[in-house]
């Protein structure tokens, strides 16, 4: 069996900081959610692979303490420079969610976007866990989302399909193309993603790659209690409708045990 690591050029899909908000940036119902988790049960707040602040932002602004993590330089640069340009007093810091240590602890951490899926085999799951277990304080509350696996969504497409056109920051229309193979046995979807645009009368084209990793729901159960975490809440939308088989998400609320 293949096995997938984040290390694999999945990474290369967020070098781009300024345009990645352009394409997937705005208001967003999973917002509000964390909003309402993060004001109930009050304290510091990480928000875990927090990219360019998409959500992070919108939670310091409603003046929750809050702190965020990721990877990649480029994102952070850009969530600090947006943060800035709002004065907000968010605390940012660069690391592997797979091994972080940040020397505190957190009342509320959360995993959003669906950035969960981006912990590819078994492995960097556990360590991920393993990690936000370590940050949280007692009697914290640790949340996420993620895809809900369903059989119709886990196709091969060889053929390129569209996803979205959009004005990128240098003001070019930029049309994005896609095409995606699934892994039965790595329960892995990896995408190509073509992004061509013309500029100055030359056609251009960036080509980058995403791979997420489906967590079955009974298999989440287990991942979660072997890490020493007990579900409270499972949902299967942001409005806590129930989970079920045709939810799109799985939204999960858990403690340590």
């Amino acid at each position: 069996m293949r096995s997938y690591t984040i290390e694999q050029d999945y990474l290369g899909e967020f070098l781009d900081a300024v345009n990645y908000d352009l394409e997937v940036g705005g208001d967003d119902p999973s917002h509000y959610f964390y909003i309402g988790l993060a004001k109930e049960i009050g304290g510091k707040v990480l928000e875990v692979a927090c990219g360019t602040g998409l959500v992070t932002l919108p939670l310091a602004a409603q003046g929750i303490d809050i702190a965020g993590l990721d990877i990649m330089p480029t994102m952070l640069a850009q969530a600090k420079s947006k943060a800035e340009e709002q004065g907000l007093p968010v605390r940012w810091f660069q690391g592997d969610a797979r091994n972080f240590s940040l020397g505190e602890k957190f009342n509320f951490i959360y995993i959003t976007g669906n950035a969960f899926q981006a912990f590819l085999n078994n492995a960097d799951q556990r360590a991920m866990l393993g990690s936000v277990r370590q940050h949280l304080a007692e009697g914290g509350i640790f949340a996420f989302e993620t895809r809900n696996p369903r059989w119709a969504d886990l196709v091969t497409t060889h053929n390129e399909t569209e996803w979205m056109t959009y004005t990128n920051a240098r003001g070019y229309e930029v049309r994005i193309t896609e095409a995606q193979e699934y892994d039965h046995m790595a329960q892995v979807l990896t995408y190509t993603l073509w992004r061509r645009w013309c500029e100055s009368g030359e056609e251009k084209e960036r080509v980058t790659h995403i791979a997420i990793r489906y967590t079955f729901p009974q298999e989440l159960i287990a991942l979660l209690e072997d890490r020493g975490f007990r579900i409270l809440h499972q949902y299967g939308d942001w409005d806590k409708s129930p989970l079920t088989k045709d939810s799109e998400s799985i939204i999960t609320v858990c403690e340590i045990t």
